[in-house]
């Protein structure tokens, strides 16, 4: 029989003593966080790989869906393939536009430049901003004192229907303008969009230079490794893949809110042999 006083509560000393003998001593608290911590500490690198495997699948779909765009814009333009070119101006006759940096600059946050038909040639197809950035892309701007998310981390291969005046190399090396014009990379083995490094990117065109080989190699723009070095890619025919770095000179500490030097050389790199090969082909000699 429990004591009571008059208000029928129980008395404080014997709550105490009850909640002594039901609670647990600090040395008893003690190990069960230190089992709870050894626990998560097994199981954050599944937890990591996970989330990076996620991300990737989630990379992949974006992927497949602005190349959709693509190829729609393709059927409903005579077989033409939308435009691609660099700098910084905003309008018609591009794929995509805007010029992404660190700065307050709008751009680096405007969805329209991206679904706006009036900047985007793709634009009327896609009505979801959130698939032109991958989602292990967490780069971010200062904006009048507020942290925004930048909204794109895919690039175009410059040899599909490059329209610069700027010499890319495009006397000794294909142009594609339609779609029936990739053969050679085949449209399985030609890549049309990928990731690019957070301090990489900039425009909506992703440099290869093909004229510059082996010993004489360069990087021009560097792709992105979200993915344990890897980097989403899609291909012309629409199947998407993380293609995985194999020098590290590819995949270089990435230094938060800065950029990159690009257009460096990198002597026989197998990255940049393999973007090579895969994004455009020499011309038929006359």
């Amino acid at each position: 029989m429990h004591l009571t006083n008059a208000s029928g509560l129980r008395r404080p000393e014997r709550v105490l003593a009850s909640a002594r003998e039901a609670g647990f001593t600090l040395l008893e608290l003690v190990a069960v966080v230190t089992v709870v911590a050894i626990i998560m500490a097994l199981l954050m690198p599944s937890l990591s790989a996970s989330r990076r495997k996620a991300d990737g699948i989630f990379c992949m779909n974006n992927l497949r869906q602005v190349h959709l765009a693509w190829e729609m814009y393709a059927e409903d333009h005579a077989d033409h393939l939308p435009g691609v070119t660099g700098g910084s101006f905003n309008g018609t006759g591009k794929w995509v536009s805007g010029w992404l940096d660190f700065s307050s600059s709008p751009d680096n946050t405007n969805k329209a430049l991206l679904t706006s038909p009036h900047y985007s040639q793709i634009g009327s197809y896609i009505k979801t901003p959130a698939v032109y950035r991958c989602p292990a892309d967490r780069s971010t701007v200062q904006i009048g004192g507020r942290t925004y998310s930048r909204v794109r981390s895919i690039s175009m291969n410059c040899w599909m229907n490059y329209i610069g005046t700027a010499d890319i190399g495009q006397d000794v090396f294909r142009i594609f303008r339609k779609v029936s014009d990739i053969t050679d990379p085949s449209p399985s083995d030609a890549w049309v969009f990928i990731d690019e490094r957070e301090d990489s990117i900039n425009d909506g065109l992703f440099q290869t230079n093909l004229k510059s080989r082996r010993q004489a190699a360069k990087i021009v723009d560097y792709p992105a490794s979200y993915h344990n070095r890897s980097a989403g890619i899609v291909f012309a025919d629409g199947h998407a893949d993380i293609k995985r770095w194999a020098d590290r000179r590819t995949v270089p500490m990435v230094r938060t809110s800065q950029l990159i030097q690009l257009d460096v050389r990198s002597p026989d790199n197998p990255d940049v042999a393999w973007l090579q090969d895969h994004s455009s082909s020499r011309l038929p000699i006359n």
